[in-house]
């Protein structure tokens, strides 16, 4: 590199020059990746060819590439202040000459093998923050002592197949720590990853063990490991223990006990039997536990009373004991003693109070009574951490009052709906956001409170989970005016009749006979049902004639709805002339079978053949209704697939995969998605793919789908006949 000269006194002395070496180097690689010429806009900043410029010109070309380059504005710094002289101007063309010189000199004819020429190998990001560079230097201590196994072939490994140059991406960089057994909490390896993150994906991770070699030959030369390559004692330093994984801190609020038990915090120390009472609801309540079952059991003989052993045990075995003293199992002992044995509980009685929790014992004989779940004093209990707001300070409570009121003021003043803010920081819905969030809250909201009243309010409404903003909000904003008014219950009124209900009744004429079974016809062939079979079971002696009840029942059973009328119509028609009471079935199910079939007699009507007219499988919907062409068209595509059915393309697994909810349907883009994979959309037209999806298709909700077991079945049906278009 082409170096100026240093007078005595200059400030680049202490200027370490690989840095500026390193800044140049990646200004080159970005210049030889992205094809742009920094030198030509230096130059048109210079009208004179001075070969200077000003320096706020030349920071402003150099950081409008400074994020392509990869740079820190701690090297952008480093390279101005090189190059600068004097009079404060910037040497730009001795810069070209470091920078441009090898790019634009290059012959066009060099053979490069990869893009990565002039990137920095040590390529590592500045970390301006003092404590993170303290924290991130015990980190790779701590690291370094961990890995008792060289890490480089695990990263060599990912370069055999990926072809990178020195770097690794970010999940399997993760992956090789964990493989190692290095544990890292979320903070710390986001911090290793600021500072060896390379291209915004990749992780550098040469520097990385170079870093980590460097430190293992530091402790080994200082002599700070013990035979066991553990630090010695009489360290001069304190590490992190990164077998703990780090949690976030209850942020700002000021909580008065150190450590929460899980639940029934209660700030007494010696609790009343309706403390305990309520203790045990709270518990009950949140944990959603059956309080007889635990106890049912020690009463073999179900005389609704068990030993005072056997109920403390069966407490200690729904997870309320521990929360229990010795007096305070004492207390509850002695309010439900059998009076008639002093040495045994009665435990229904126990039970009945608890759940009243849940709901009211013999709620079925009281219809009117209403239930409150949960009562309104557990909902109201003191959650773990809170402060007992009726034994706080005065001082506390008014400064709080004041500062609720001067909220309510806000609100009503500017129109406020603060609850929006705060569930965009509640992720999780669990009614609670850091203390810290709800300060900023309050301050976007234009709400302004002292130390003094944002303290008290964070007193009353913060407990161990942060603080609790729908309590909060209930007290200064109930937000009435965002919730829908009741409006009362009004009058039924009857529906007037609609032109089209004829309340006369129809006369058998010939085109109403035609309109019902079009009706029949239509029902029976969108459905697919096969109406003899629900008729013939009323046919005990096979004589083609059942009653008119049992046809008007099995016409029902069947699906085909028709109105009373109808139906009776229909009776009229193909009623039997032996019998007034009967109706001939048969001719009424082969007046239907004709849209299945149809009967072609030859030879004098001496043969009669029956040529299939819905050889499709059963539709599901009036949308996949086929016409005769559609029929044909779809036909002609099945034989054409049929040459590749399950057993030899496999298609059922391409299917099963797209189908995640194993419902027997998947969509027609997937469909098409599956035989592309098999490579058998060759096989079908436009028209053809569509006639087909139609063909299968079934109502899913508000979408048509693609029903691909029906399809595959019929493919296996055509193969397994021999019915397959061997010519195309």
């Amino acid at each position: 590199m082409h170096t100026t000269k240093i007078e005595e006194g200059d400030d680049r002395e202490d200027m370490e020059l690989n840095q500026v070496w390193r800044a140049c180097r990646k200004i080159q690689g970005a210049i030889f990746r992205y094809n742009f010429d920094i030198c030509a806009d230096l130059k048109q900043q210079d009208p004179g060819c001075s070969g200077f410029v000003s320096e706020p010109i030349f920071t402003a070309v150099l950081g409008k590439y400074r994020k392509v380059a990869g740079m820190s504005e701690t090297e952008l710094r480093d390279v101005t202040d090189y190059f600068q002289i004097r009079d404060g101007r910037v040497a730009y063309r001795q810069f070209c000459k470091v920078v441009c010189s090898e790019t634009l000199h290059k012959s066009a004819k060099t053979d490069l093998a990869t893009g990565l020429e002039w990137n920095d190998p040590w390529h590592v990001n500045v970390i301006p923050q003092p404590e993170d560079r303290r924290r991130l230097c015990l980190i790779l201590l701590k690291i370094a002592q961990e890995a008792n196994i060289p890490l480089m072939p695990y990263f060599q490994d990912y370069e055999l197949i990926a072809q990178n140059v020195g770097v690794v991406t970010v999940s399997h960089f993760s992956r090789v720590l964990h493989f190692m057994k290095i544990p890292l909490s979320e903070p710390d390896f986001l911090l290793l990853l600021r500072r060896y993150m390379k291209d915004g994906y990749l992780v550098n991770y040469v520097a990385f063990l170079k870093h980590i070699d460097n430190i293992i030959a530091y402790l080994k030369d200082h002599r700070l490991l013990d035979n066991s390559q553990d630090i010695i004692k009489d360290f001069p330093g304190r590490l992190v223990d990164l077998e703990l994984s780090q949690l976030p801190a209850v942020n700002g609020c000021k909580l008065v006990h150190p450590i929460f038990p899980d639940a029934c915090n209660h700030p007494k120390k010696n609790r009343s039997q309706c403390d305990i009472i309520f203790c045990i609801q709270n518990y009950v309540y949140k944990n959603q536990v059956r309080t007889s079952e635990f106890l049912e059991s020690f009463d073999a003989l179900n005389i609704g009373s068990i030993t005072k052993n056997q109920f403390e045990r069966g407490l200690s075995t729904m997870g309320v004991g521990k929360y229990l003293s010795q007096r305070e199992m004492a207390v509850l002992v002695d309010r439900y003693l059998d009076p008639m044995d002093i040495n045994r509980v009665r435990w229904r009685n126990f039970v009945d109070e608890i759940d009243t929790v849940f709901t009211i014992k013999n709620l079925d004989k009281m219809p009117q009574c209403v239930v409150e779940s949960p009562l309104r004093h557990i909902q109201e209990l003191p959650r773990p951490g809170a402060v007992d707001w009726q034994s706080a300070p005065q001082s506390m409570r008014e400064v709080c009052e004041e500062a609720m009121a001067k909220i309510r003021i806000r609100i009503r003043n500017r129109r406020l709906y603060l609850h929006p803010f705060f569930r965009s920081y509640d992720k999780l819905n669990s009614g609670h956001v850091r203390c810290n969030q709800t300060n900023q809250i309050f301050r976007t909201n234009g709400i302004l409170l002292s130390d003094q009243e944002l303290d008290a309010v964070l007193h009353r409404y913060g407990n161990e989970l942060g603080f609790h903003y729908t309590k909060f909000l209930d007290d200064v904003d109930p937000a009435e005016y965002a919730m829908p008014s009741m409006v009362t219950k009004q009058q039924l009124q009857d529906c007037p009749p609609f032109a089209r209900d004829n309340l006369e009744p129809e006369e058998a004429s010939e085109e109403t006979i035609i309109r019902i079974l079009t009706s029949a016809k239509r029902q029976a062939l969108t459905k697919g049902l096969a109406v003899i079979d629900f008729m013939t079971d009323y046919d005990r002696h096979r004589e083609g004639e059942i009653l008119e009840s049992d046809f008007k029942r099995a016409l029902d059973n069947s699906g085909v709805i028709l109105t009373e009328e109808e139906t009776t119509i229909l009776c009229n028609i193909f009623r039997s002339p032996r019998r007034m009471a009967c109706v001939r079935y048969r001719d009424f199910c082969k007046a239907l079978d004709e849209i299945f079939i149809q009967l072609e007699s030859s030879l004098g009507d001496q043969v009669v053949t029956a040529v299939p007219l819905l050889h499709l499988p059963n539709l599901d919907c009036v949308d996949c209704f086929l016409s005769f062409d559609e029929r044909t068209i779809c036909s002609q595509a099945l034989m054409k697939l049929a040459r590749k059915p399950d057993e030899i393309s496999n298609l059922s697994q391409v299917f099963k995969d797209f189908d995640r909810e194993n419902c027997g349907s998947i969509s027609q883009n997937q469909f098409l998605r599956g035989l592309t994979v098999r490579e058998m959309h060759q096989m079908l037209s436009s028209r053809e793919f569509e006639a087909i999806c139609k063909c299968f298709g079934m109502q899913r909700g508000l979408c048509l789908e693609f029903n691909y077991r029906e399809f595959l079945k019929i493919l296996d049906v055509l193969f397994t006949t021999g019915q397959v278009k061997r010519n195309y």
